[in-house]
């Protein structure tokens, strides 16, 4: 009796340690999942931008003359009002042309008016028949010489006193000095150009940022759209403003096209000063309260080995993927990387959404194509703008459905994008994989918004980890992680 008991423990010691291992393997050699769950918060879709903060009005005030500058009246931040005296200008040879041209001006109008008396005596014998037509025509033309001798003389004296006053330079308008480039006993020699002596700006308390804004960008970007932006001196505080102009202009710099964004800024505290450098973010679309999910989710890259329940497009026949379902996937194609040529088409969606969500197989094949013959490559990049253009082009051509360009959406209007995710299913260690297909709005670089195909609080995989995976020609395994990640 004492046997069979010894015998029926030993078995059951034996039964349970195996369960224990059994169990352990199946849990050591289960997939590892990283998720995010699905919640509301605010998504601001924003372009990036460098700029220069200005004055709205900045005037540089000059000397229309040469000379010492005798006395200056303003220095650096003086608040200064239209018609103030900036500085003065030695007025002493300017007095001594202005008394010169007085001079000439006295002597012509005494000849002149010695002129006219001749003039009058020539006509009154001209009348008597005392003299000829000859010497009455030349007394005449002597007099109309005359006449014209005191208006230059008069012009004279007017451009002399005019060069005297301009010896004292004025404030053209009310503003702040915020610039000198001269100092008294400096000379001002203004032969060919008119030097720059003070630069004056209007009001401080409202500026501009003049940004450089992507050719990339700038279709996004309109009057009116509210704008965030930060300056080194004030690293932890954000400004505001607002979009006032988009310019048509091009600049060229390195190859690189960009246009001038000019942005009203609001400066009352005066902290902002002219010159700064401000990066601006302009908001071009803005959603409150939606749902947010991870842009990690939006980029799995599900193992071999895991199983995943397929999405079933509305358009395929019933049996086609019926027999998919609940199992393992095989290979890159099966989780639609970023980086396989069915995994974006020119609208950004993944395999299933863009372009290729409502596709035939033989469609596809033409889609492959056409990829081809453009010389798309995902593994180098989304394609550029006028890839996408030429792809339209060659599907319209070839009888395939042609989504909506991007380009046709107006600022501020996101396109909305299909896109595939995966929702983890059942409790560890049985744990698999339902993929889901949804529809996706703007993105803030790193979460998008969720417009259809989730609902608040569901649990999206973003990273899948396969203990002591095969590599299968894949990057190699992370030493130091435990397990391949996607």
């Amino acid at each position: 009796m004492k046997k069979l008991l010894l015998l029926l423990v030993v078995l059951g010691v034996a039964g349970a340690g195996w369960y224990y291992y059994a169990a352990r393997s199946r849990a050591e050699s289960a997939p590892e999942f990283i998720t995010t769950t699905v919640a509301r918060g605010d998504i601001l879709q924003q372009v990036t931008a460098t700029g220069q903060l200005d004055s709205v009005i900045s005037v540089d005030v000059g000397s229309q003359i040469s000379g010492l500058v005798q006395k200056l009246y303003v220095d650096f931040n003086s608040p200064v009002k239209k018609g103030d005296k900036l500085a003065e200008i030695d007025p002493a040879t300017y007095q001594q042309k202005l008394r010169q041209a007085e001079a000439n001006l006295a002597s012509a109008e005494a000849s002149n008016q010695l002129q006219k008396v001749n003039t009058d005596r020539v006509k009154e014998l001209f009348a008597q028949k005392l003299v000829t037509q000859q010497e009455y025509d030349q007394a005449v033309a002597q007099l109309q010489q005359s006449n014209a001798a005191l208006v230059t003389s008069r012009a004279a004296v007017e451009n002399a006193r005019v060069d005297l006053e301009r010896c004292t330079i004025n404030s053209p308008i009310d503003g702040i000095v915020i610039n000198k480039q001269t100092e008294e006993g400096k000379t001002v020699a203004a032969s060919l150009n008119a030097p720059v002596l003070f630069t004056i700006v209007n009001d401080l308390s409202k500026m501009q940022i003049t940004a450089a804004v992507a050719e990339a960008d700038v279709g996004s970007v309109a009057e009116g759209q509210s704008v965030t932006f930060t300056v080194d001196a004030f690293p932890n505080r954000s400004f505001r403003g607002q979009v006032v102009q988009v310019r048509n202009a091009p600049k060229t710099t390195n190859n690189v096209v960009t246009y001038d964004t000019i942005i009203s800024v609001d400066n009352r505290d005066l902290k902002l000063r002219p010159g700064m450098t401000a990066n601006v973010a302009i908001i071009v679309a803005r959603r409150d309260g939606v749902l947010r999910l991870a842009n990690a989710a939006l980029r799995l890259r599900v193992p071999d080995g895991v199983t995943v329940k397929r999405d079933e497009p509305a358009s395929a026949p019933k049996g086609e993927h019926a027999a998919r379902n609940d199992e393992p996937a095989k290979g890159p194609a099966a989780s639609a990387p970023s980086g396989s040529g069915e995994a974006a088409g020119p609208s950004g969606g993944r395999r299933g959404g863009g372009m290729f969500g409502n596709l035939t197989p033989e469609q596809r094949q033409k889609m492959r194509e056409i990829m081809a013959e453009v010389g798309v490559d995902f593994r180098n990049g989304p394609p550029t703008p006028e890839q996408r253009e030429q792809i339209r082009k060659l599907m319209a051509e070839r009888g395939l459905p042609v989504p909506e360009s991007s380009a046709s959406a107006r600022p501020g209007e996101a396109v909305v994008t299909t896109r595939k995710v995966y929702k983890l299913v059942g409790v560890a260690p049985n744990q698999s994989l339902e993929e889901l297909t949804i529809k996706a709005g703007i993105t803030d670089g790193t979460a998008t918004e969720v417009i259809d195909g989730l609902k608040e609080g569901d649990v999206v995989v973003t990273s899948v980890s396969v203990p002591n995976a095969a590599p299968s020609g894949r990057p190699a395994a992370n030493p130091f992680g435990g397990g391949r990640r996607f």
